[in-house]
């Protein structure tokens, strides 16, 4: 059965249990004044404080069952909570499902095609001489796409099943040295026509996973090299904020609309044109998100004041030389 249907299945049963239940309320109220008035009716004859004792024993029933119709309706409503919240996780996992078989499907299929065609052409000897190494370079490049991809689905994979509690191995570093050593290693490698501005408190001692480090560096660099608009611009500041170090990773490009806290969730990606003319899934800021928490830090992001979207990652500070 849909989730859908369920929740309006459920629905009917609590509205006609919550009829019940009303039903009873009024059923013990007049329960008393109907027991004296079908004596009389019946010739009993009821003295006064015989009809009273009668009114006093239905008040009474009356009192046991709003006790323990109040627990029971406490623990019913108890059980619709966590029902619903069942049912809307369902819907919300469905709806995430839907979303990333078409993401993945989309995003393997293009580099995937492009790739065929290329080495078919290669193959049937369809290139002149003097074009055949940037066919290979095309094909190499769409390739490391789809590495890319697979690594960000496998990784997610991995942080979904420890949720909150990614297994790192915590080393003391200083967050500014890696950052800015990796990013400059990252841009050249991976985005070279992004500038890159670094600017960096020293030393940033953490305690930090250098590979989990590294793959929020890639994925935020990713993300800014995809929106930073042209010509791409990169900013890199590393601090200190009182017990936190700070690596905050801005781009200069349109920012993003509505929430971006929902950035964080699975498969969720922006809105606007030139988001939707890019490729994604919507895992970078999750697995950031996630490998964040691992850390034992937090992460946030917003758009920047001066233009620009902006993501901050937050760990606390270690004593001693990192």
């Amino acid at each position: 059965m849909k989730p859908r249907s369920t929740l309006l299945l459920y629905g009917l049963v609590t509205g006609v249990f919550a009829l019940i239940l009303a039903w009873w309320l009024v059923f013990f109220l007049r329960q008393g004044e109907l027991l004296v008035s079908r004596a009389d009716r019946a010739g009993a004859g009821l003295s006064p404080g015989q009809a009273e004792a009668v009114r006093a024993a239905a008040h009474q029933s009356l009192r046991m069952f709003l006790f323990e119709g109040g627990f029971l309706l406490l623990a019913f409503g108890a059980g619709v909570v966590l029902v619903l919240r069942s049912l809307r996780r369902e819907i919300v996992l469905a709806r995430q499902q839907r979303e990333f078989l078409s993401a993945v499907t989309h995003e393997l299929r293009t580099p995937l095609a492009s790739a065929r065609l290329a080495l078919q052409s290669l193959r049937l000897g369809r290139v002149p001489p003097e074009k055949t190494q940037a066919y290979l370079d095309n094909t190499q490049a769409d390739l490391e796409r789809l590495t890319e991809l697979v690594e960000r689905v496998l990784e997610s994979a991995r942080v979904t099943r420890h949720p909150g509690r990614v297994p790192l191995e915590l080393v003391t570093m200083d967050l500014a040295e890696f950052s800015g050593r990796t990013a400059h290693e990252l841009v050249g490698r991976t985005a070279p026509g992004l500038a890159l501005e670094l600017a960096a408190d020293a030393p940033v001692p953490v305690a930090a996973d250098p590979s989990a480090l590294e793959t929020i560096l890639r994925n935020l660099i990713a993300n800014a090299a995809k929106y930073a608009g042209t010509p791409g611009r990169l900013r890199i500041d590393v601090r200190r904020d009182a017990r936190e170090g700070v690596l905050r990773v801005r781009d200069f490009g349109p920012g993003v609309r509505g929430d971006a806290k929902k950035l964080f969730e699975p498969f969720a990606r922006g809105d606007g044109p030139l988001v939707k003319s890019q490729p994604g899934v919507g895992l970078g800021l999750f697995l950031v998100a996630e490998l964040a928490r691992g850390l034992g830090g937090r992460v946030s992001a917003r758009n920047a004041d001066e233009g620009g979207f902006e993501v901050e990652l937050r760990l606390p500070l270690v004593e001693g030389p990192a």
